[in-house]
């Protein structure tokens, strides 16, 4: 009830952002089947997430790159929830990261109503509606959305904390969430301690303290009862990953302000295709940056300013610090906070409305371009099509399938011939002369089907 209380929305703004979240649901949707994907991570998560309804209840969730340690499962259960009203079909992991997508913008436009105006949450929800880079993560069937959203719970937290007590349940609870998402929610609260310390928050009442525990421990449960009864495997795995040094490779610090800069300024112009591009969205992101900086001497925004600026570059310091240990993915976690940094800069702007148009205008073509000409190869339309196509000419038993792909690339199809009931052997027996072939991609090895689908060989033989 605290929390609905800091949110007033008349019924003509419910109309208006309801409206806007109905067109980025739009657009998220869009021919989903041909703009995803489903290799392995997606495949674990499938067959984990039907285990559930037969009552294999998961304590640890996807293995990260981090040392094979597992996060928690509370994502396999998300999908296992969906995957009731979709019937567990292929395509259930991307429904589930589109509509936690929908809820991020959602978070992000009450974040900035309330805490900066109304005119930059409704650019700001607006500009992450038609953005290509978040519609692209959104169609990923795998976490980011979800960690977008625990990330805001944990913005939201941090910034009320310094006056309310539910701000710190808040950062708990977004922490929790972040845990069943991405490792990198380590990196997250790190920086959210580092904003906590120097703004000296409300002091806890025991009643705070007591939800903040029960609420770490349920949110750790899974993990830690597996780890009780399993010789604290999970719990070893991240320690060795973090005993040595662990530079396996390296990234520039230009390629970590590249990341930065395009995670900022990609909602106006996600281009970097030549050297203008790159002076036009660095000379952006700069600005942007100088004037989050000059906001740290702003009564109103100096506290928001400087949470945004930690929470946006520690996590991407502590990356580049220790990047032999994480991958260049972690960085999405400065994503919603490098958002809110550009909503400041469009509030600080927002008086001069020819900018503000020119602005909106460059990112509706740029955005709209990339998402016209988006392609995603080997992605699930054409896999289901390939199996579709394998069950009109073979039935669903009595034949093999082989797989020739190049290496990556053999994952998804278990799933998928188990959700249409293609019982064929793979690889095939041995004398078997009913055989189809997946060649991905189509003509790898010199092989060539006889037909294609969107990059993807099928050919058969003894039919």
């Amino acid at each position: 009830m605290k929390v609905l209380k800091l949110i007033r929305i008349n019924l003509k703004e419910v109309v208006i952002v309801g409206l806007i979240l109905l067109f980025a649901l739009f657009l998220r949707l869009y021919n989903l089947d041909q703009r995803t994907a489903f290799n392995a991570d997606q495949e674990w998560l499938a067959f984990r997430a039907r285990d559930v309804i037969k009552g294999d209840f998961p304590l640890l969730g996807p293995v990260t790159s981090v040392g094979s340690f597992s996060i928690g499962p509370g994502y396999v259960y998300l999908m296992a929830f969906i995957g009731l009203f979709t019937n567990f079909t292929p395509i259930s992991g991307a429904l589930l990261s589109v509509l936690l997508g929908v809820l991020f913008l959602l978070s992000l436009y009450l974040f900035i109503r309330h805490f900066v105006d109304s005119k930059t949450a409704y650019i700001i929800l607006f500009l992450t509606t038609i953005s290509f880079n978040l519609i692209s993560w959104d169609q990923s069937p795998w976490a980011p959305s979800l960690f977008y959203f625990s990330q805001m719970i944990m913005l939201f937290g941090a910034y009320l904390s310094n006056k309310k007590q539910i701000g710190l349940i808040l950062v708990a609870t977004g922490f929790v969430m972040g845990f069943q998402s991405h490792f990198g929610v380590v990196l997250s609260i790190i920086s959210i301690i580092f904003f906590l310390l120097f703004i000296r928050p409300i002091k806890p009442t025991l009643k705070t303290i007591t939800t903040i525990g029960l609420i770490l421990f349920f949110g750790f449960l899974p993990n830690l009862l597996f780890d009780i009864t399993h010789n604290f495997t999970n719990l070893k795995r991240i320690v060795m990953a973090f005993a040595g040094d662990g530079v396996d490779y390296f990234v520039s610090f230009n390629k970590v302000i590249s990341v930065l800069n395009f995670n900022t300024t990609s909602l106006i112009y996600p281009r970097n295709n030549n050297l203008i591009d790159s002076l036009i969205t660095k000379t952006l992101f700069a600005i942007i940056l100088v004037n989050a900086i000059s906001l740290l001497r702003d009564k109103k925004f100096k506290n928001m300013s400087f949470l945004l600026l930690v929470t946006g570059i520690l996590p991407a310091s502590l990356f580049y610090i220790q990047q032999g240990k994480f991958s260049e993915y972690y960085l999405m976690m400065t994503v919603p906070s490098l958002i809110l940094l550009l909503a400041l800069f469009i509030y600080r702007i927002a008086k001069n409305k020819l900018l503000i148009a020119l602005l909106i205008f460059v990112s509706v073509i740029t955005n709209f371009k990339d998402f016209k000409d988006k392609y995603v190869p080997w992605n699930l339309g054409a896999k289901e099509n390939v199996v579709g196509r394998i069950v009109e000419k073979g039935g669903t038993d009595g034949y093999g399938i082989s797989l020739t792909t190049s290496l990556g690339n053999n994952f998804g199809f278990k799933y998928i011939l188990d959700y249409y009931g293609v019982k064929a052997q793979m690889p095939p027996k041995q004398g078997e002369t009913k055989i189809f072939s997946i060649i991905i991609p189509e003509g790898f090895d010199g092989m060539v089907g006889m037909e294609d689908y969107s990059g993807i060989g099928l050919r058969w033989s003894g039919i």
